[in-house]
């Protein structure tokens, strides 16, 4: 009998850990106890398609990794709410999540009712979880992985000091040399230690085979005073590393505890012993469901259900209830009793039945593929049919211009130019004067001056000048002498009746030929964009666009301001013209079929949608350059690892798949309706399982 009176045992609190990647999803329940992380349970890391940017896509593999997170829980502890997230580095700036990254997390939040307690970036949980676990600051480099960025990370004694993104290319060594250029620092060498991460073990052995022959002399500005040691940090503890980080923020926290043996994050079958003892329906009594009662009377046969035998020595793994039917005793007739045992055992019966035949799942198995590329040449109409297409589009931008200008006015005056010669001297208009400081002055009218009377009396004209360039510079004093054209001073010479004023300068924004090529640019990059899609809405799904084949025609241009002029912006409205050539894809994959055929290994099989096109431009006209990438998966057949996965728990079959099928990277499950615990099983039936082979990405 419970006892009301015994006092239940204190419950900590639990907290989710989530961790975003850009392509895996993975979560933990954890808890503080004694002042300790403990780990309750772990979900398998779920790939997700950040590529797409679908709020509902992601929110959906979210909901996936909780609920497998839940499944291990013991009926006892409920679901947590309080959410650390962990994110990676390009979701941070300054120190706070980007603003579009924080909309998808509230969006999280508000879907999947988690209240979010913080977060924390990646790179600097796995910092702090070295430090816990070594009982030393990490000085090293940390790099996080993905299919399009490497980001890096420089921590000093545990403090972080500096991180940038850089794109991937082929060349890992290369990516490096980049990222690690851009953090150079004059003063400092790099940390000899450097931590890869993501969540493809395999990739990350050959990446750290690359980085282990780099010769890292080749870095600029900075340099390593060893060769650095390149280490794996285990997939599976970033989202521990995140927990960890979590509780840290929330109190005192000295390290993290083992995972608790009931809570193994590898659900294995139960023994025989255990496994519940179901009798057919025809012989179970009621002192089998925990009833007494004053008869003896058998309870009534239940309508005969087809195969039920082999469905109950199937049913042997299932474990056995943990609880007990209360007993009671009836002092009144048995027929009640026995219609109350037999409504039970039907209720039981048909719950079993219901969980054995209606759940669906769909696996999705990620090998990795054998790469086959091959490089041929087209003649469209010749070697493959094909059309050409058209739109048009346009549009306007804007942009700041960065261009100057130097405008101002010209100082004007007056000269006295005196003629010391025998005979007359006549001046066009235009006619240069320099002064001592070698300033120039033009006239701006003819004059006629005299010839000299005597030495002592020359012949003398007054004449206007203005100066040849703009600025104060030119606002001369009175009496500044002058040299007149070509007449050396000792015969002609001007010399300033008073102040020359009205000079000035000033700088303004102007159209600089840049400006005008940086707009045209970048409108015309959005309008190829918008072209594209236009061309694409355009076609079948069975047709496919020459990118190489690209042509664009300026229908018309308008611009604001030509180039020099004063702006402060520029304006310009374009419409272009996108003519492209489309191919058949059935075709097309007909010839790269032809072309592979002998070079598949045996064992794998080629699909029609793990095939890729890159298209270059040729020398001949109509010809292109094709380079076709094949991923090559293993011949699987779906029905067959469908039988030998039913009825297995999820890391039971997990393990099996990693075990039997070539290429195993990761499995990733979804079931409907979601069950947990001992229930949640892949389904009984086969035919429910829809099994999926997929190229790792």
């Amino acid at each position: 009998m419970l006892d009301f009176l015994t006092k239940p045992k204190d419950k900590k609190e639990n907290f989710w850990a989530l961790l975003i990647e850009p392509e895996w999803i993975s979560s933990a329940i954890w808890q503080v106890v004694d002042k300790k992380i403990e780990i309750v349970s772990t979900s398998v890391a779920t790939r997700w398609d950040s590529s797409d940017g679908e709020m509902n896509d992601l929110i959906e593999h979210i909901d996936t990794s909780l609920s497998s997170c839940t499944q291990n829980l013991p009926d006892d502890i409920p679901d947590p709410t309080k959410t650390v997230f962990g994110v990676p580095n390009s979701w941070i700036e300054g120190g706070n999540i980007k603003s579009e990254y924080l909309v998808k997390l509230k969006k999280i939040c508000q879907d999947l009712s988690l209240v979010p307690s913080g977060f924390v970036v990646l790179s600097e949980a796995i910092s702090h979880f070295i430090k816990q676990t070594e009982e030393v600051p990490l000085s090293g480099i940390v790099v996080g992985i993905s299919n399009d960025v490497l980001d890096l990370s420089i921590f000093n004694l545990g403090k972080l000091v500096g991180t940038t993104s850089v794109f991937r290319s082929v060349s890992i060594e290369e990516d490096m040399i980049e990222g690690l250029s851009r953090l150079g620092r004059e003063s400092e060498n790099f940390p000899s230690r450097i931590i890869l991460f993501n969540q493809k073990e395999q990739e990350l052995e050959e990446i750290k085979r690359d980085l282990d022959s780099v010769d890292w002399n080749k870095i600029d500005n900075s340099k390593f005073i060893h060769t650095p040691r390149v280490e794996i940090f285990d997939p599976s503890k970033k989202i521990i590393a995140v927990a960890l980080a979590g509780g840290s923020e929330l109190g005192e926290v000295k390290g993290i505890t083992e995972i608790p043996h009931e809570i193994d994050t590898k659900t294995e079958e139960m023994p025989l012993e255990d496994v519940v003892n179901i009798k057919e329906p025809n012989d179970i009594t009621a002192e089998d469901l925990g009833f007494v009662t004053e008869s003896t009377s058998v309870l009534p046969k239940l309508p005969e259900l087809p195969k039920f035998n082999n469905i109950v020595a199937s049913f042997a793994h299932f474990k056995k209830p943990n609880f007990k039917l209360p007993k009671f005793n009836f002092s009144f007739g048995s027929k009640p009793l026995i219609m109350v045992g037999a409504l039970i055992i039907t209720t039981l019966v048909v719950s079993f039945i219901l969980w054995w035949f209606l759940p669906k799942a769909t696996v999705t198995i990620y090998v990795s593929p054998k790469k086959l590329e091959e490089n041929i040449s087209l003649e469209i109409g010749n070697d493959i049919k094909g059309e050409e297409i058209s739109v048009s589009v346009n549009g306007e931008k804007t942009k700041a211009t960065t261009g100057t200008k130097t405008v101002g006015e010209k100082a004007k005056g007056q000269v006295k130019i005196q003629n010391g010669t025998g005979e007359l001297v006549n001046l066009k208009s235009g006619t240069v004067l320099a002064s001592l400081s070698d300033l120039k002055f033009i006239t701006t009218k003819s004059a006629s001056i005299s010839a000299a009377t005597s030495t002592t009396e020359p012949g003398f004209a007054t004449v206007d000048v203005e100066a040849s360039s703009i600025g104060s510079e030119f606002n001369l004093s009175k009496d500044e002498k002058f040299k007149v054209s070509n007449y050396p001073r000792a015969d002609v010479e001007a010399i300033s009746i008073d102040v020359f004023t009205g000079g000035s300068s000033r700088q303004i924004s102007a159209v600089s030929e840049e400006d005008k090529k940086k707009l045209t640019k970048e409108l015309k990059d959005e309008l190829t964009l918008e072209a594209k899609q236009k061309l694409t809405d355009k076609i079948t799904e069975d047709m496919l666009i020459v990118d190489a084949s690209f042509k664009e025609e300026i229908e018309e241009e308008d611009y604001s301001n030509k180039v020099g002029d004063e702006a402060t912006n520029l304006k310009l409205s374009l419409t272009l013209k996108i003519t492209s050539t489309v191919v058949s894809k059935k075709d097309l994959s007909d010839i790269s079929k032809r072309s592979l055929d002998g070079k598949i290994p045996t064992g794998f099989v080629l699909r029609d949608d793990q095939i890729t096109y890159g298209f270059g431009t040729s020398d001949e006209k109509n010809k292109f350059d094709v380079r076709i990438s094949a991923n090559l998966l293993p011949q699987i057949d779906p029905i067959v690892v469908a039988k030998q996965i039913s009825g297995k728990y999820p890391r039971l079959a997990e393990d099996f798949l990693s075990s039997s099928v070539p290429g195993f990277i990761n499995a990733e499950l979804r079931f409907k309706p979601p069950l947990s615990g001992k229930l949640g099983t892949l389904p009984h039936i086969s035919k429910n399982i829809t099994v999926l082979i997929s190229a790792e990405k």
